[in-house]
């Protein structure tokens, strides 16, 4: 879409799902609509001079603030009609939201529904609703109709599940989020309130009935409150369709909700790749791929990090029946035959597990209050995608990474191993060395008559091919890797002349959340 040419100004953006809103620090509200943009008005309202403070794209709704006249919003779809006053100016039908005009001041003020209100102090646009906050730390839906009717418009709707039941801890309002049929309120006190479309329905369909407090009347939902984001720093959150990603003040992403058809929206791979790993599971009855619903995850972007998973993923799908990490990692990776629950425990204990590890990835690189390797910026979510703009400090990470490669051994150790173990083939499975000793001498020949014994029987053919078959089956699970690597960018480029800190450490062996502890023989992982 062609930008307008707006003279000194700094334009704020907000889109919707078929339409952009532009506020231009000149006050002028902008609006695309197939690949047209217009400079637009309120029709039949009398901003008498003040300023529109605020623009939201909504699903299928425009909106903007201007204090002192209230919430404006608007069809997207509507036709526009020509100004004459500017050339380049469309006027548009829109309707106010009834008692969002007030204004504080000293002076007294009557009771009356702006007072009860009060000044609002920001305002979001969902799919058939708009939610606003005042600064009487009120919360508020409004059905969204249009046309409004002229006589007795309805009146918003307070949120009153929002309000603590105890007074221990005053309810301010900090922030207000949220887009399509999820929102979030923030406290001041650290709480994070997550409310849906299913709230707002219920809530206008209790103020429709003649007795909206009557006891029998079932009763109104309450907002999610999700251990992950309490007082957890949380800054912002992006919400998709069936997923959400919070930003916290120390430039990381947690990752939450659902993967619709495990099409990676949540940022934590795929759960046929290494999202198990990071607690993804699906959920069976569908292609969809969920978190357990309390569990946050961190979105990492660091290849090598990718590499770790990688690779302890191939020594899970390496395991042959009858080694030690066979059980767990086949329950982990949904390649048993264990009760759903069971696999639901052991890939919550080793989503757990990455994850602390992967906290740790940094330290004795970065010191106590440093920016991370990766600090996120700004995260975005919409429909099944996600996006985050992120500040990458390259000489941080590939300090990172280095503190996880472990040295080459030298040449001349290199060179002196490949001598000693430096052979003859003689073409029959047999070997002739260099000997001294007779009985030496004597085992070498004996051993050269049995190799071609069995060269002669077919059996050292045999055991060729199925040396082959093992290694090709112990291989297998790398090249796997390698092209869902390439498939979902989860493994990048790989390097197999470097060995890394985790080279030789097993498949985890871990404690369940009931207690019991994962299937094998090495020691439990803590």
């Amino acid at each position: 879409m062609a930008l307008p040419q707006i003279e000194d100004a700094n334009p704020a953006f907000s889109s919707g799902r078929k339409h952009i809103l532009g506020l231009a620090d000149d006050g002028k509200v902008w609006q695309w609509v197939n690949d047209e943009a217009r400079l637009i008005k309120p029709l039949h309202v009398d901003v008498g001079g003040k300023r529109v403070a605020r623009v939201v794209a909504g699903w299928e709704m425009a909106s903007m603030y201007i204090a002192g006249t209230g919430i404006i919003y608007w069809p997207d779809h509507l036709p526009f009609r020509s100004a004459s006053e500017e050339a380049d100016a469309l006027l548009i039908d829109t309707a106010t939201i009834p008692g969002t005009s007030f204004l504080h001041s000293t002076a007294h003020q009557e009771e009356n529904l702006q007072s009860r209100i009060g000044q609002v102090a920001n305002h979001i646009a969902l799919e058939n609703y708009i939610i606003f906050t005042t600064k009487l730390n009120k919360v508020f839906l409004y059905r969204l109709e249009f046309p409004l009717p002229d006589l007795d418009p309805p009146e918003p709707i307070e949120l009153t599940a929002f309000y603590p039941t105890t007074t221990d801890t005053p309810f301010e309002v900090r922030d207000l989020q949220g887009s399509f049929r999820s929102f979030a309120i923030f406290t001041v006190a650290g709480a994070v309130l997550i409310g849906n479309r299913a709230m707002l329905d219920a809530f206008h369909a209790a103020s429709q009935r003649e007795t909206p407090s009557s006891p029998t009347n079932p009763p109104l939902p309450q907002p999610k409150i999700i251990p992950a984001l309490q007082n957890n720093s949380i800054i912002s959150i992006a919400f998709g369709d069936h997923h959400f990603q919070a930003l916290r003040s120390d430039g990381t992403i947690l990752s939450l909700g659902n993967d619709p058809q495990a099409c990676g929206a949540l940022g934590l791979g795929f759960p046929t790749g290494t999202g198990p790993l990071r607690g993804l599971m699906s959920l069976g009855y569908s292609t969809d791929a969920s978190l357990g619903e309390h569990e946050g995850r961190e979105v990492w972007f660091d290849p090598t990090m990718h590499r770790w998973l990688a690779d302890m993923r191939a020594k899970a799908l390496a395991a042959q029946e009858g080694d030690e990490a066979h059980a767990r990692g086949a329950m982990v990776l949904g390649k048993s035959l264990a009760p759903r629950e069971r696999l639901a425990a052991a890939i919550s204990a080793t989503g757990d597990y990455f994850e602390r590890e992967g906290r740790r990835w940094e330290d004795g690189v970065r010191r106590e209050g440093e920016m991370g390797g990766y600090f996120v910026l700004k995260v975005a979510a919409a429909g099944w995608h996600s996006a985050a703009l992120v500040l990458v400090d390259e000489e941080m990470v590939e300090r990172a990474r280095e503190m996880h490669v472990l040295p080459m051994p030298s040449a001349d150790k290199a060179g002196e191993k490949e001598e000693e173990e430096e052979e003859e083939d003689d073409g029959h499975g047999g070997t002739w060395e260099d000997v001294d000793a007779p009985w030496d001498q004597l085992s070498k020949a004996l051993m050269w008559v049995w190799g071609l014994a069995r060269w002669f029987l077919g059996l050292a053919g045999r055991d060729a091919r199925l040396e082959a078959e093992v290694r090709k089956g112990s291989s297998q699970a790398g090249r796997e890797l390698e092209r869902e690597g390439e498939g979902e960018g989860e493994g990048g480029e790989r390097d197999d002349a470097v060995r890394y800190t985790w080279s030789e450490r097993p498949f985890p062996r871990l404690r369940m959340a009931d207690g019991e502890v994962m299937l094998g023989e090495i020691e439990i992982t803590e």
